[in-house]
């Protein structure tokens, strides 16, 4: 079976597990996307200095029976996205530029995104983080923040939650939960030996898990109880360091946007919190 998301996001999700040759590939495959449909194996080998054995190996790689077959997946993705053509190299010298190929990539992001998601699963997580006693968000290096932003954000519902500053602390609170709690795992790779140390004492103590993550198919996800499938496009504008949340914030923003429609006393909740907190947003009294 091909892989169900876009061949970019394929490769990105990857990247890191491919070797110096595939590699090769898959950096000439994200900057020319739309001259790979009329390019052979062999001509693919000799752009990106590899064999056409490896670019073969390449295309099995990522899921797909044949190079024939993802050149044609690459086709139906371009034309999905309306591409206007190759990513153009991002520089000081040309910030237009810049700007966006950077909204390009993020169009197409989301747009894979979208087509990743379960409805069904997303509406089972909306449920789950709504019917809690207390949410607890984890996560590690750079996507600590987006956590933090994240339980932020559901807090303005009246939901309770909770997020760590450190990965240390969020350790502790994992060997606190309990049936009724739920936690969330924000991990790009879902390989973290420290997260999934987090989701075993979730499992322990019968506690239900959310995992919004690049890799389904990783440990993490693989014993959660929703998972919740994020694209990425990161290595298409910088292949040597996973920078962005992009996707991962779709998500949590929908997830806040669902609830709040479904909430009964969000509304009153919001009006406490302006109240509250509206001198400091320059909004005098409360907002509704």
């Amino acid at each position: 079976m091909e892989p169900k998301g876009s061949v970019i996001n394929e490769i990105c999700s990857l990247y890191d597990q491919l070797s110096e040759g595939e590699r090769s590939i898959a950096d000439y495959v994200m900057a020319h996307p739309s001259d790979i449909a009329s390019m052979t194996t062999r001509e693919i080998a000799h752009a990106s200095a590899t064999s056409a054995a490896s670019v073969s190996r390449f295309a099995r790689r990522l899921g797909y029976e044949s190079f024939s077959a993802l050149r044609s997946a690459l086709l139906r993705d371009e034309r999905a996205f309306d591409s206007k053509g190759d990513i153009s190299v991002i520089s000081l010298d040309s910030p237009r530029a810049a700007l966006e190929t950077v909204l390009m990539v993020k169009n197409r992001e989301l747009t894979d995104t979208l087509s990743l998601l379960k409805e069904d699963e997303v509406a089972h997580a909306a449920r789950m983080l709504e019917h809690s006693v207390s949410i607890t968000f984890a996560a590690v290096g750079n996507t600590i923040p987006s956590a933090l932003s994240a339980s932020f954000l559901l807090a303005q519902l009246g939901l309770r939650c909770n997020c760590a500053p450190t990965t240390e602390a969020m350790m502790l609170d994992s060997l606190s939960l309990t049936p009724h709690d739920v936690i969330v795992f924000l991990s790009k790779s879902g390989h973290s030996k420290r997260l999934n140390k987090m989701m075993d004492n979730a499992i322990d103590s019968d506690t239900p898990t959310i995992v919004i993550t690049n890799q389904p198919g990783s440990p993490l996800a693989r014993r959660a109880t929703c998972v919740l499938h994020a694209a990425t496009h990161d290595k298409v504008l910088n292949p040597d360091m996973p920078f962005s949340h992009n996707s991962i914030n779709y998500i949590i923003e929908v997830l806040f946007l669902l609830l709040s429609s479904d909430i009964p006393n969000f509304r009153a909740h919001a009006g406490l919190l302006w109240k509250a907190l509206g001198e400091d947003k320059g909004v005098p009294g409360e907002v509704f």
